[in-house]
């Protein structure tokens, strides 16, 4: 198991949380480590498997970096778009988030929840406009190394697959909205074997992301809440889908990649 050392507690990702896949070997990074084609994805109730929407993400390089853009559309016309800054690590270091947006709509396309973080500066936002009383939270986080949110977790993930030890620790922390500002620390356990995913129809190496309490992982770990996500290992493990919720305390769902 892989984790991280500092203390914390976080909530499952958005259902886009794991979904930016990069290429290229293991430790060298430049720009075409941000490569990723337009690839769409089936949203399903998990516990039905009834698909309940679609989703669309595709990468822009900005020639420093790249643009993730990522569209959520429900059939009942609730809607949610993610956009994540990524920046180029100097001297073969791995890219970076620099700054990150995911804003969910309402099916007449008012705001329902917005988390925005400003990753150079520390300045983050949370709304949420889903109750009789609405939320406005802004406050100045410090920002550990090897920070992400939503999408771009894939990209410290992606490096363990990659790993030729994938028992070494790594530090991991992400931004999310909790339902105030907060960078948490997580946790990623890689199931040792692989298997067919049947939602896919092919094999997949499954991963578990979930809090890293510190010392009181044995008592609170098996509590908390955890997202799954799935890779392809016959393909540089690119992403193939995941299992989480929506957002904080929000409806669990699963992607799948179209294939």
């Amino acid at each position: 198991m892989i984790t991280t050392r500092k203390r914390g507690w976080t909530v499952a990702v958005a259902a886009s949380a794991i979904i930016l896949t990069t290429a290229g070997a293991r430790p060298a990074f430049s720009a075409d480590a941000l490569k990723f084609p337009p690839t769409s994805f089936v949203i399903l109730n998990p516990d039905t498997g009834i698909a309940i929407g679609r989703g669309h993400y595709h990468l822009e390089n900005t020639g420093d970096g790249a643009t993730l853009h990522g569209e959520n559309q429900y059939y009942d016309d609730q809607s949610d778009v993610e956009t994540g800054q990524l920046q180029l690590g100097a001297g073969g270091e791995p890219p970076r988030l620099v700054e990150f947006d995911h804003t969910f709509f309402n099916a007449d396309g008012s705001i329902q929840r917005r988390a925005h973080l400003d990753l150079k500066s520390g300045a983050a936002t949370c709304i949420d406009n889903s109750g009789a009383k609405k939320s406005d939270q802004a406050e100045l986080l410090i920002i550990p190394d090897n920070t992400w949110a939503g999408a771009s977790i894939a990209i410290p993930i992606q490096d363990l697959l990659r790993a030729p030890d994938r028992g070494l620790a790594r530090p991991i922390h992400i931004f999310n909205c909790a339902p105030s500002p907060k960078i948490l620390a997580i946790s990623v356990k890689i199931d040792p074997a692989n298997a067919v995913w049947a939602p896919y129809g092919a094999e997949a190496i499954r991963v578990e992301v979930r809090p890293d309490f510190g010392w009181l992982n044995i008592i609170v770990a098996p509590l908390a809440p955890k997202i799954h996500a799935w890779f392809d290992p016959n393909d540089g493990f690119t992403f193939l889908g995941d299992d989480a919720t929506r957002y904080y305390k929000g409806p669990r769902i699963m992607l799948v990649k179209t294939r």
